[in-house]
């Protein structure tokens, strides 16, 4: 729905009925409208889907949400106009940013993650003395709760949960590209961690990592980090 090929769609045929009655040529004309890059491609696709047997609702139903799904299309149109631009804009500003290189790095950060970093973290390093500081804010670091005999960490519930959620999100597209963040996962998983608790947990490792990158200036480097793992290995054992 956030698509303005979807809405458009909608619009010219908001109905199942008006749908099925399209022709290959209506939809094309449709899809062409937005720029669809492969609309000879898609078009027949969309028209036997449309073919296919589906519910219908009463026609008194129809006709009443018709007007509603019209209005809705109506206000959705200028709104996903107004966050491409807003999308456009933070892109411009993101790779004039003198630090963009070092978060565009990130393995999986991609051109949503990455900006989320730096407009979370900043780029004024006198911010922050210490890693753990950072982890405090961004509530990847436990906190060791105690009464008498009983000890038990649990995670941060005061933190600035927009940060956090950009490192989880970091933390589980990564997995995908680098071998040893899904290592470090699946070795939590084993551990009998949840899934939530294991991508925290490796999103604590990323902000670690990320806190050195950003105070040296320097981007991601895969074979950086393996030799500062495997110098670090026995130490850690």
């Amino acid at each position: 729905m956030q698509q303005r090929s979807t809405l458009l769609f909608l619009q010219a045929f908001p109905t199942s009925v008006a749908a099925k009655a399209a022709s290959v040529t209506q939809v094309e004309q449709v899809l062409k409208q937005v720029g669809h890059p492969t609309v000879r491609k898609v078009a027949p696709k969309i028209h036997e889907t449309l073919q296919q047997p589906s519910l219908s609702a009463h026609a008194i139903t129809t006709r009443t949400k018709l007007r509603l799904a019209l209005a809705l299309i109506a206000q959705l149109l200028p709104l996903v106009e107004q966050i491409a631009a807003y999308e456009k804009e933070i892109e411009r500003l993101f790779l004039t940013h003198a630090d963009s290189q070092i978060f565009e790095s990130l393995p999986g950060a991609g051109k949503r993650l990455a900006p989320r970093l730096l407009a979370e973290i900043g780029d004024d390093r006198s911010r922050y003395t210490a890693c753990q500081e950072l982890a405090a804010l961004a509530g990847t670091a436990l906190v060791l709760y105690q009464s008498g005999n009983y000890r038990k960490a649990h995670h941060r519930h005061a933190c600035l949960k927009p940060l956090r959620n950009a490192l989880y999100q970091l933390a589980r597209t990564s997995r995908q590209q680098e071998p040893w963040a899904d290592e470090y996962y699946q070795r939590k998983r084993a551990e009998g961690k949840s899934h939530s608790v294991a991508l925290l947990a490796l999103s604590n490792v990323w902000l670690r990592i990320l806190y050195r990158m950003w105070t040296t200036h320097t981007p991601y480097d895969p074979a950086i980090f393996a030799a500062s793992r495997q110098a670090h290995a026995p130490r850690a054992a």
